[in-house]
């Protein structure tokens, strides 16, 4: 009979996330996450997999939640233009309170070497652009976007855009600057 497991999943799996988050996939050490989870090595290959299957599942983790936080931005927009400045600001708002982005970082340490990664990167970027996209297409509809440049490549200057609001914080940690970054991303857009 299996052993009844005293642990959280999701509550373990954002531990290791995190770590991942924090160190990067190749700098984080199977140690590390037995530590920081506190929980044993075969416990975390019975429930969670290898360290590969272990990120997968953090990263995917992570998409939800930020997919979450995309899809509560624009539910608060009166409008789709609104709706469009909101992510942007939902962005901008996670880059100072968590500095970096797990996506992100992932998107630079992996996307390269990593086709299953690429892939999940790749799928869940397609998707934000394809939200974007649609309420570009609303906003044109209604008259508030004025312009005669394609949504899709408009949708995916934004998404482009949000990695940079992430890429300002990071290395200069100025509040001022990367909430400008944001702005100016938002501008573009409507001019």
């Amino acid at each position: 009979m299996p052993r009844q497991k005293e642990f959280n999943y999701e509550e373990k799996l954002t531990v290791a996330r995190d770590i991942f988050w924090k160190k990067g996939y190749s700098a984080t050490s199977m140690n590390d996450l037995e530590n920081a989870m506190k929980i044993n090595r075969s416990s975390i290959y019975l429930t969670y997999g290898n360290k590969h299957e272990l990120f997968i599942k953090s990263l995917n983790q992570y998409i939800q939640n930020k997919s979450k936080q995309y899809s509560e931005a624009v539910e608060k927009g009166s409008n789709p233009l609104e709706s469009v400045k909101n992510i942007i600001n939902s962005v901008f708002e996670s880059a100072i309170i968590e500095t970096s982005c797990l996506f992100t970082n992932s998107i630079y340490e992996l996307a390269l070497a990593d086709k299953e990664v690429n892939k999940i990167l790749k799928k869940q970027t397609l998707s934000a652009v394809e939200q974007i996209e649609t309420l570009l297409d609303k906003a044109k509809e209604n008259g508030s976007l004025k312009t005669e440049k394609s949504t899709r490549a408009l949708a995916h200057f934004i998404v482009s855009g949000l990695a940079s609001i992430y890429y300002n914080q990071i290395l200069f940690s100025d509040k001022k600057l990367t909430k400008q970054s944001a702005e100016i991303l938002f501008r573009s857009i409507i001019k």
